[in-house]
């Protein structure tokens, strides 16, 4: 396994970065997800008495949300503040010049974060006032906040190790085949496992607040699948019940449907020309498969494009069958961007988000080799290791 594809899921997004994205929230309706049932009022007041920890759950408390733009052009505009764990708003405020100011009561630290233009920041709001940056994306000034902060130095740190490792053996000289075998078996025993140990021992502690959820977004890539199934169940009551959640749980399962080794699931769609097409009528019928998800507005997914392309080239004419799954797109621009891209293997367009939702995938590119009885060889593939990968099984077959 090359460096860049085992560094990617040392360093998966900070706290700070682009959280949200890959999450297509349907925002919940007032009240749900936050453990309230409807109940006569003498069952309320006897659970009140007999369960404080119900009572401490919905007790308000004061919150303080400050911040500076880069620039007074949000001056007189309204700012919102959401949360990630139902992509609803929370909060609003109006900007003085560059300076605004979110206050108000919440019942539970949330996770959140505000958008002004091209600009963001993402933190959990906690008892006190939280000081929130544009340029690290990050908020800080309690104790919460802290804790993400940390996490993200302990993960760098990590990840430094890892870099520093490969440098010597590449300063010792060693070959190229025993350094990625030296890398990743490192990986493996060193850098994952203790990043991992971060990562579950955060959520745990705070499966009752916004660290958990921001955990389970940013650095869920990290943790192995028995991993992620031990620590669901510890994820306490309020956890399970957030549509971000029950989302990623829903990815999760899926992908360990269709991880290395298990056969293909299928789904339809159409071809270029309109027709009807469907997933089995390339994988499983005695070829090497290799299948692209990937969408016209994508910029890491055209780049991908000349790889796939010389993959193509080489092994077409030796049994391999190289496909285009569009995702999150529209039939003309996947066109246009066949056309542009010189794209000449076949596409599987008009699926909808089928793919996405039965391989449990994320994020795009994400490409697939499936093995000619329909089994999944290898996923999540880029680059020079995808290359190796599809080069070893087709050498092999011959």
């Amino acid at each position: 396994m090359k460096y860049n594809q085992l560094h990617k899921h040392i360093t998966p997004l900070s706290f700070g970065e682009g959280l949200g994205v890959r999450l297509h929230i349907t925002p919940l309706s007032f009240g749900e997800g936050l453990g309230v049932r409807l109940l006569g009022l003498c069952g309320l007041l006897i659970i009140m008495l007999l369960c404080p920890v119900f009572v401490n759950a919905q007790t308000l408390f004061p919150y303080k949300v400050k911040g500076t733009l880069p620039d007074d052009s949000f001056d007189g505009k309204t700012l919102y503040m959401m949360r990630y764990d139902n992509n609803s708003d929370m909060d609003s405020t109006v900007v003085r010049g560059r300076e605004f100011l979110f206050e108000g009561q919440t019942d539970r630290a949330y996770f959140c974060r505000i958008d002004a233009g091209r600009d963001y920041t993402n933190f959990v709001i906690d008892k006190g006032t939280v000081a929130v940056d544009f340029g690290t994306h990050t908020g800080t000034g309690t104790e919460l906040n802290r804790i993400l902060t940390e996490t993200d130095r302990q993960i760098k740190a990590f990840s430094n190790d890892y870099i520093s490792y490969r440098n010597k053996l590449m300063a010792e000289g060693t070959d190229e085949d025993r350094q990625q075998a030296l890398l990743s078996e490192y990986y493996d025993s060193q850098t994952r496992p203790k990043a991992a140990a971060v990562i579950k021992k955060n959520i745990i502690e705070n499966r009752d607040n916004g660290v958990a959820l921001a955990m389970l977004i940013a650095r869920r890539d990290v943790l192995l699948a028995d991993e992620i199934d031990s620590l669901r169940t510890q994820f306490g009551d309020w956890l399970p019940t957030l549509k971000a959640v029950k989302e990623i749980m829903k990815t999760h399962d899926a992908r360990k449907q269709t991880a290395e080794g298990m056969h293909f699931v299928d789904f339809a769609g159409s071809g270029l020309d309109g027709s009807e097409m469907r997933l089995s009528d390339f994988v499983g019928k005695g070829k090497y498969v290799l299948a692209d998800i990937w969408a016209s507005w994508c910029g890491p997914c055209r780049a991908e494009t000349p790889n796939i392309a010389e993959l193509y080239n080489t092994y077409k004419d030796k049994g391999l069958v190289v496909l285009g799954i569009a995702t999150w797109d529209e039939a003309r621009n996947i066109k246009k961007a066949v056309a542009d891209l010189n794209i000449t293997w076949p596409q599987l367009i008009d699926t909808g988000n089928a793919a996405m939702e039965k391989y449990g995938v994320d994020g795009i590119p994400h490409i697939i080799l499936f093995a000619p009885d329909g089994t999944v060889v290898a996923r999540d593939l880029r680059g020079d290791e995808m290359k190796a990968k599809v080069k070893e099984v087709m050498e092999y077959k011959e």
